[in-house]
Order: structure tokens, then C-alpha cells, then sequence
């Protein structure tokens, strides 16, 4: 999802979350060295979910990301 022209940065966040969830549907849980790669997939996962509520809060110069003014609207935040 991407809110259009209000906020590349997070686009760029919220795709990146998209890739790694992509990914770590991909990844057998049943192969013993997958679990070290899920394990690592996860963490990024998480390190993206804080990187992306950081910027929706303070993101541009101190104020709130536009992006998520747009959306508010539509979707729960």
C-alpha cells in the first residue's frame, strides 16, 4: 500500500515490511536452518515496524508524517 505523492519514506518503510513478510512466508519452518533465518527476518520485521511508527510520529523535521494524516480517514492507525 502507498499513500501516493504524501510520504516516499514511508512507502519506501512500508514495502520493505511487505518484502520481509513475503519472505518469511516463504521460509519452512520444518528445515532447522530456516529457523536462524526466520529468526533474522522477524527481528528486521520488528526493527521496520519501530522505524515506521517513528516516522509516522516524528518523521518530517519533528512533526507528524502527512502520510498518516491523509489516511486517517480510511484506516485505523
Amino acid at each position: 500500500m502507498t499513500s501516493g505523492k504524501m510520504c516516499k519514506v514511508k512507502d519506501d518503510l512500508v514495502n520493505q515490511l511487505i518484502a520481509l513478510n513475503n519472505k518469511l512466508n516463504t521460509l519452512s519452518p520444518d528445515l532447522l536452518h530456516s529457523e536462524q533465518a526466520r529468526a533474522e527476518v522477524q527481528e528486521r520485521r520488528e526493527s521496520l515496524y519501530v522505524e515506521i511508527k517513528r516516522h509516522r510520529k516524528i518523521g518530517h523535521e519533528g512533526k507528524h508524517c502527512p502520510a498518516v494524516e491523509h489516511l486517517k480517514g480510511r484506516y485505523s492507525f
